[in-house]
């Protein structure tokens, strides 16, 4: 590449998502480069044989038109394009486009360009400028063909991506500030603690990443597949406060999964809050099929309740349930289900409306008796079973308003009563929703588990989904979970060696001798 001392250089990089081979057609493919980039308005082959191709550009770049004609070289076995312009209204605009291997079949590609613009007076003052727009260009055009990989990448077969995507991603995120900077000193214990402002203004700065990948991930089954968990910069307390600024950092962490070429996304903790509440327009941003792993979590937290009720000596017919968040996707799937088991379900929710709405889907089940409540502690005082599926960053119930012998599961992320602190031996309280896996898998982020042999239900779904190459929004969608779908996921789940976890509170298991024993001193009090 040759230049002057009057030349203006520019050098821009990215990964794509695409082996060498496949970034090369497309590269060569100019013809379709108008329906990747609207800057570009024309782009005609005017000459073109397997090693060259003269072809004929017209684009518009912040307002300022520029046609030229261009002559490019294809140089396959180094993997390179060189181009340079014929003639046009640079003077002289010539580079070339580096084709070389990235991690995991990606392609990071390189583009070089000497640009002059040739008129005298006018060159020193608004050459810069130029240069800048043209690199602009560039930078986009770089986004527009990884934007055409992905699209192409999980263009749909039916209703399957095509071949080229595999895997699970999972996305997690601190669930408080305090977790923020446990997870930070874990890099470096003796780091420095700026101010809350600070840290906090960093963190929201910093797009999502990757921070474990799972090269292979084998069932019990035999089924092999890959994964990542992806960590989303937000903590709960941002919902509150720039609730647009969450979605596009959802958004960025389901992009992530997409330039890994995963089959299926599980929004974990409060990314599934911000993703369902925009529901078909958060969709529309993203290409990978994404599940909130709901019908899984459900499906665990009454298994689980309905175990621990065996192990205590709790008689389910005669049962009195409470679901606190009983309003929302997990809560009313859960109290759906259990009002088909118990005697009677209380539902505890903000909203009057979700209360009357979830009035008529226990009737519809015909056999519990339904009570709606705005208040946790009143509606649990008289509970055998609580499930607590509210999502919030905080308590949400005192422990003190359970009584003896109750079964309390914990569903929420972050938990609102499995961690807390109390002296009580009475009560039954363990984290719900928890899968046992296969094999360990490390998230290489501290979510608040007892070991890499259990993980939430909602990552867990995702990974059963990829066993099963089922890449599909399974659950997706307010009230759309239902007793076939928890039936048939907890199926395929046991089928890959996806088992109810141990009951666990905080990082301390429970074993069975135990709780039979809060059973027994239940019924001494």
């Amino acid at each position: 590449m040759s230049g002057s001392e009057s030349s203006s250089f520019i050098k821009i990089s990215r990964v794509l998502p695409a082996k060498r081979w496949q970034v090369l057609r497309l590269l060569t493919r100019v013809e379709d480069f108008p329906s990747l980039l609207p800057a570009i308005k024309e782009c005609h082959i005017v000459d073109r044989d397997r090693k060259r191709s003269v072809t004929s550009w017209k684009v518009q770049i912040d307002g300022l038109p520029i046609q030229w004609r261009e002559e490019a070289f294809f140089e396959y076995r180094s993997f390179t394009v060189r181009f340079r312009a014929l003639e046009g209204d640079l003077e002289s605009f010539e580079g070339r486009w580096i084709l070389a291997e990235g991690p995991s079949d990606s392609t990071e590609i390189t583009v070089e360009a000497a640009i002059r613009l040739g008129i005298p007076v006018m060159d020193q003052i608004v050459g810069g400028m130029v240069t800048e727009k043209i690199r602009g260009f560039f930078e986009t055009l770089l986004r527009s063909f990884e934007n055409a990989l992905i699209e192409c990448r999980y263009g749909q077969a039916g209703t399957r991506p095509l071949r080229a995507v595999s895997g699970f991603g999972v996305i997690g995120h601190p669930y408080n500030f305090q977790h923020l900077v446990s997870y930070l000193r874990s890099f470096n214990p003796d780091f420095k603690l700026p101010s809350q402002g600070f840290l906090a203004k960093i963190f929201d700065l910093m797009p999502s990443y990757v921070s474990y990948d799972v090269k292979e991930f084998r069932a019990e089954s035999g089924a092999v597949t890959r994964g990542a968990f992806i960590v989303c910069n937000i903590i709960p307390e941002m919902l509150a406060l720039d609730m647009e600024n969450v979605i596009r950092k959802v958004v960025d962490s389901c992009k992530v999964a997409e330039r890994h070429g995963l089959g299926i996304v599980a929004l974990g903790g409060f990314t599934s809050i911000a993703g369902e509440r925009f529901g078909k327009s958060f969709l529309k941003q993203v290409r990978i099929p994404v599940t909130t792993g709901n019908t899984l979590t459900a499906a665990l937290a009454v298994e689980g309740v309905v175990k621990a009720a065996g192990l205590m000596g709790v008689d389910l017919a005669r049962a009195k349930v409470t679901v606190i968040g009983g309003a929302g996707d997990i809560g009313s799937a859960c109290a759906r289900v259990l009002a088909s088991m118990t005697r009677e379900v209380t539902v505890t929710s903000r909203s009057p409306h979700n209360l009357k709405k979830m009035a008529r889907a226990i009737k519809a089940v015909r056999r519990a008796k339904f009570r709606g409540s705005h208040d946790n502690n009143d509606a649990v005082k008289d509970a055998d079973i609580v499930i607590a599926a509210a999502s919030a960053p905080q308590s949400i119930v005192e422990i003190s308003s359970f009584k003896p012998g109750a079964i309390v599961c914990d569903v929420g992320y972050p938990k609102n009563i499995a961690y807390a602190e109390t002296d009580r031996h009475d009560i039954l309280i363990f984290a719900g929703g928890i899968c046992e896996l296969p094999v360990e898998f490390n998230t290489g982020f501290d979510i608040g588990l007892p070991s890499r042999r259990v993980l939430y239900g909602c990552f867990s779904e995702a990974m059963v989904l990829a066993l099963e190459g089922r890449y599909e929004n399974y659950s997706w969608g307010k009230g759309h979970i239902t007793k076939e779908k928890m039936d048939e996921i907890l199926r395929l789940a046991n089928k890959h060696g996806f088992r109810l976890a141990p009951f666990f509170w905080g990082h301390r298991q429970l074993i069975d001798q135990e709780i039979i024993a809060i059973g027994k001193m239940a019924e001494k009090s």
